[in-house]
């Protein structure tokens, strides 16, 4: 039995932006580089999401940069998931493929956008 939810491939394809992943069962899935920094789900970044949901105040001005969009490593965690670095120096982030498999972006997955990828 093919597991829909388990990679044959991952590619990170730092010009265009995206991780492609093919998976067992022949589905093909484009993530892009932002949207999966956008919903980065580790502990943090799901709390800085949080927060600005909550902030009363929609204009968030920060002395910081804006979090990095290119990947500078990647790594298995297990047979589950993958977590990605950015240069930023940002990891904490892992990227579990049953979660990764329910967002894609595809039309035929999701026809109205991918949701996301953690319920904050």
């Amino acid at each position: 039995m093919v597991t829909p939810t388990r990679p044959q491939t991952i590619t990170i394809e730092r010009t265009a932006g995206v991780m492609v992943v093919t998976w067992l069962d022949g589905h093909h899935s484009e993530y892009p580089l932002v949207w999966l920094r956008a919903h980065c789900p580790c502990a943090t970044c799901r709390e800085e999401r949080r927060d600005a949901v909550l902030a009363a105040d929609p204009l968030r001005l920060t002395a910081t940069p804006p979090p990095s969009t290119e990947v500078i490593g990647a790594e298995f965690v297990g047979n589950y998931a993958i977590r990605l670095t950015w240069s930023d120096g940002h990891g904490a982030g892992i990227f579990p493929f049953v979660a990764l498999r329910a967002s894609c972006p595809c039309a035929t997955c999701n026809p109205e956008g991918a949701p996301p990828l953690v319920i904050d």
